[in-house]
């Protein structure tokens, strides 16, 4: 079961934040559960937790780009979003929906803006797909069979290469084995229709973390009722709890998975329901 919670976040004054914000909302979370403490204090990779940026009023993650600051508003109302599946971690936050901490000279109220609860993963069927990369994204390809100097991150969510990374997280916390949703199938299957991509720099800890942000439709030609098409669409569904990519745990890789009306260029911005453009 993965459970999904949203915060709402006030400073009671102007205060200049790290610039990638998830580590405030990381902040709140620890001082709230020290469960979740203690599974951010685990190195493994893949963990079962996913926290965001925090977002302004119109749902803009805030982070700094190029060696800008990241200012939050006095009395302005922010949110974040926090999913995981331990349920020591559900009873620590529920019992205590509002809480006030303090941090950088500045006093946050932190409090349970709404909750939900997650059994089965799935997407409304359609031949479009949307795609928003909210947040940095670093996708890696598989390990090469010599020595390399330092990780390497691709810049384009590279069919193949963004269902892996989906799937190695499902893999291990999911435990369920899906075949063929990594391969030449899905690269034949999904394909990209229209895009608007950009890289960017955010600062985490004092070092640039380069990816991407933006939006990716793509069509999807699996036959339905196929399943191809089922577990991709599982896949696909999971990443708008965790994300794609390296880190993220604290924030990276969010993304916003939805039905697409349309894939042409003049329908980019169409997405059914609750999907952003």
């Amino acid at each position: 079961m993965t459970f999904v919670i949203t915060f709402n976040v006030i400073p009671e004054h102007d205060v200049v934040v790290p610039p990638f914000s998830s580590k405030l909302a990381r902040s709140i979370l620890a001082f709230i559960s020290p469960s979740y403490k203690q599974v951010m204090e685990d190195d493994r990779p893949h963990k079962p937790v996913r926290v965001t940026t925090l977002k302004d009023h119109q749902g803009r993650p805030v982070f700094s780009r190029w060696d800008k600051k990241s200012t939050l508003k006095g009395n302005e109302q922010y949110t974040f979003s926090f999913t995981f599946r331990d349920d020591n971690i559900l009873s620590e936050v529920i019992s205590s929906p509002s809480t006030s901490v303090e941090l950088w000279s500045t006093k946050f109220r932190a409090e349970v803006a709404d909750f939900k609860a997650v059994g089965e993963y799935g997407m409304e069927d359609s031949r479009y797909y949307y795609v928003r990369f909210m947040t940095p994204t670093m996708l890696q390809p598989p390990k090469p069979p010599f020595k390399k100097r330092k990780n390497r991150y691709v810049l384009f969510p590279y069919v193949p290469l963004l269902l892996n990374s989906i799937y190695q997280h499902w893999l291990k916390n999911e435990g369920e084995v899906i075949k063929g949703v990594t391969g030449l199938r899905t690269l034949y299957y999904l394909r990209e229709t229209a895009y608007n991509l950009t890289p960017v720099k955010a600062i985490y800890d004092g070092k640039p973390v380069k990816g991407f942000v933006g939006w990716v439709i793509y069509e999807f030609t699996a036959r339905r009722g196929s399943k191809l098409r089922e577990n991709v669409l599982r896949l696909l569904s999971y990443a708008n709890y965790y994300g794609v990519g390296k880190s993220r745990a604290i924030g990276f890789g969010e993304v916003v998975v939805r039905p697409s009306v349309r894939g042409g260029d003049s329908d980019q911005t169409k997405v059914r329901e609750d999907g952003q453009s």
